[in-house]
């Protein structure tokens, strides 16, 4: 038989199969030896069976008109190929003939280009929703599918996809073909595991069937358990359900759409009539808003204390706590805020504002309710739990700090600072109330300016950038990725530098090379990777991939004290004297948080980390546009745009700024590159000037 590719022809000798399945697999196997993918197209049981390529036919329209018509935001990869290969059964035997052996396009030089080889089957389909019960994370999955098959082409975007495929069945009332049940829990909003205290949500087919599955059974035991250890807590107390005599009988089952499935059964005097939490709407929203698979609704005393002590404060603001590191997307030197909420007679009043918050804050996960509790949700059950520990050790140590008359919102804790002869924290408040253990009467001041600052050719010199941290990471980049290949970090900088290559290659960037598929072996992966990275170091690139993994190399370094952080001798006087004035200091730069803590967790002039509240990188948007300055405007919690001031060396980020109406600065050092005539921002030559 011979198969045409191009203008080239590959022989392959006509034989029979006994059976389909070996007919298929071999068509399949062969085509990719040459570069191609193929499928079954058409099929008759025991008379015939077509397979063509993948890139056969043209897209189609979902909707012909209309304005809400879909668009594709990507070209098909669809060619309309004509490559078709019939098999049909004769005499018990299945006999191959080509119909058109011709493909319109060139090979793939990597497998993983063609989605089929990177569908994953049913076993794997089921330990992908095992590992996402526990609370595994996608890359840890894809770790777990690896070591089990090594020729694995899928990444973590396909466990994404399969994630968000289960997620969408369950909604709609269906489960996934030969997928076990995830268990998700107390006090929560679940995904696929309906199970509802007094206090309790869930989603989950309207199927009897499904709601007396053991997946459901055993979530409801799950759900009991938490209670009777959350009552131990102080969170659920005093809501008229006994929540520590709780069994699995008393949980309320509810749909995605908040249809009671089914309800406890009754019990007899002096226990009350079974009651659905008002709750529900709120744990429908935060699953619905946040993609959450789990809420819990505290009343511990500590959450409710702690909105009290500022009574007209919007958010809750802490940093420099080790519990911070327990909350999604944070570390110890980042500023926790969380949004409050005013208080309604009836909880399910809360609904709207509980609605706004989440919109104004899309990166919390939590809503404190003022004199009321709080709201905590996470991916699983296992992750709210751990961080509602967090949260409540953290409002508890606010409630002991103001109580000494010290400060929990700056990065020392000292004193509680005194305006104008008044004490107050630097928040934005309207009126007084007792200062605890201080005994004064105060009224709070709006909250004071802060200051956003640049690194390279502000804090420190362009030079030590461009001279010692670019040629250390270039150096030491294939070394690194060597060392730490199977650590899920470094699997996790390998994922983001593949998807920010693979758009390189797409938009022609010069330097990118693809990264072969992990089966390859790891020597060549290392390899096409470093030769992309010092692609990008060259020409300077400001993508959060390239930045991340510095990071990670210059991290070595640092603690191996063959690097050491440089900046400027006015740097170190000027943060201690802002932070004496009570005034906070966030970095923004397009190298990594964790790099921009190294720099300075490890300076000429020691740790200055205790003079900064915050860190920004290109996380919250690129540096040259007004939008990442309103992320962080909405971050920090300023007033008005003009309370931050923000002192950088490149002309087009100032620009950016300003046009989100923060105060703008051009740091003068020497190195720096010249500015346009006529710029029209004020210029300094030492942050001493501010």
């Amino acid at each position: 038989m011979s198969i045409l590719k191009g203008k080239r022809c590959f022989h392959l000798q006509l034989v029979s199969f006994r059976r389909v399945k070996n007919f298929s697999n071999m068509s399949v196997t062969f085509a990719l030896t040459q570069g191609y993918m193929v499928s079954i197209k058409d099929s008759s049981k025991d008379r015939y069976v077509t397979i063509s390529c993948d890139r056969g036919g043209v897209y189609r329209k979902r909707l012909k008109t209309g304005e809400n018509m879909r668009q594709r935001k990507m070209a098909s990869r669809l060619t309309n190929c004509p490559f078709e290969v019939v098999g049909k059964k004769d005499d018990d035997l299945w006999a191959l003939s080509i119909k058109n052996g011709e493909h319109n396009h060139e090979p793939s030089r990597d497998i993983s280009d063609h989605p089929s080889c990177r569908r994953f089957n049913e076993e794997e389909v089921v330990l992908i929703r095992e590992m996402t019960a526990t609370g595994k994370r996608p890359r840890q999955i894809l770790k777990a599918l690896r070591q089990r098959n090594p020729n694995l082409v899928s990444d973590s975007r396909n466990v994404y996809n399969v994630k968000a495929k289960i997620r969408r069945e369950i909604l709609s009332g269906k489960m996934m073909e030969s997928s076990s049940s995830s268990m998700n829990g107390a006090t929560t909003v679940t995904s696929s595991q309906p199970a509802v205290p007094n206090c309790v949500a869930t989603t989950a087919s309207s199927s009897q069937v499904y709601v007396d599955s053991k997946s459901v059974n055993d979530t409801r035991a799950l759900v009991a358990e938490l209670c009777r250890h959350f009552y131990t807590l102080g969170w659920v107390s005093g809501t008229g359900v006994q929540k520590e005599r709780m069994v699995p009988e008393d949980m309320y089952v509810l749909s995605a759409d908040g249809f009671i499935l089914s309800t406890p059964p009754l019990k007899p005097y002096p226990h009350k009539l079974p009651k659905c939490t008002d709750c529900a709407p709120l744990f429908m929203k935060a699953f619905e808003m946040c993609n959450a698979g789990a809420v819990i609704h505290s009343h511990g005393m500590e959450s409710c204390l702690v909105t009290m002590i500022q009574p007209f404060s919007k958010e809750f603001r802490i940093t420099h706590m080790e519990m911070i590191k327990g909350i999604q997307g944070h570390g110890y030197y980042d500023e926790l805020v969380v949004p409050i909420i005013e208080n309604t007679a009836h909880e399910g009043e809360l609904t709207e504002s509980l609605t706004e918050a989440i919109t104004a804050y899309p990166k919390t996960t939590a809503v404190l309710v003022r004199n009321h509790g709080v709201y905590i949700w996470g991916d699983s059950w296992i992750s709210a739990k751990t961080q509602a520990e967090c949260y409540h050790y953290l409002f508890d140590a606010a409630i002991k700090l103001h109580q000494l008359g010290l400060d929990w919102s700056t990065p020392s804790h000292g004193p509680i600072r005194n305006v104008n002869g008044v004490w107050g924290f630097g928040v934005n408040m309207s009126r007084g109330l007792k200062a605890g253990s201080l005994g004064l009467d105060y009224m709070i001041e709006p909250s004071q300016r802060c200051i956003l600052l640049d690194i390279e050719g502000t804090t420190t010199p362009i030079s030590f950038v461009t001279d010692v941290l670019f040629p250390y990471a270039h150096e030491n980049v294939g070394k690194h990725l060597a060392t730490a290949y199977d650590s899920e970090e470094t699997q996790d900088d390998i994922n983001l530098l593949r998807s920010q290559i693979q758009d390189d290659l797409e938009q022609g960037v010069v330097g990118a090379v693809p990264i072969p598929p992990d089966y390859v072996g790891k020597e060549l992966v290392i390899s096409s990777l470093v030769a992309n990275v010092e692609a990008m170091i060259r020409a300077d690139r400001k993508v959060t991939a390239l930045k991340q993994l510095q990071g990670h190399i210059w991290r070595t370094g640092f603690q191996s004290n063959e690097l050491v952080g440089f900046v400027f001798d006015d740097v170190p006087e000027a943060l201690e004297r802002w932070h004496s004035s009570g005034i906070k200091v966030y970095i923004y730069s397009s190298s990594s948080r964790e790099a921009q803590q190294l720099l300075f967790g490890n300076s000429n002039y020691g740790d200055l980390r205790k003079y900064l509240c915050g860190f920004f990188d290109t996380t919250v948007g690129n540096k040259k546009e007004s939008h990442s300055y309103f992320e962080i405007l909405q971050s920090v919690g300023a007033d008005k745009p003009a309370d931050m001031v923000f002192v950088t060396d490149v002309y087009q980020e100032a620009v950016a700024a300003r046009a989100a109406g923060l105060e703008v600065m051009i740091s003068m050092r020497p190195g720096n590159g010249p500015l346009p005539g006529n710029h029209g921002f004020r210029t300094i030559e030492s942050l001493l000037e501010i």
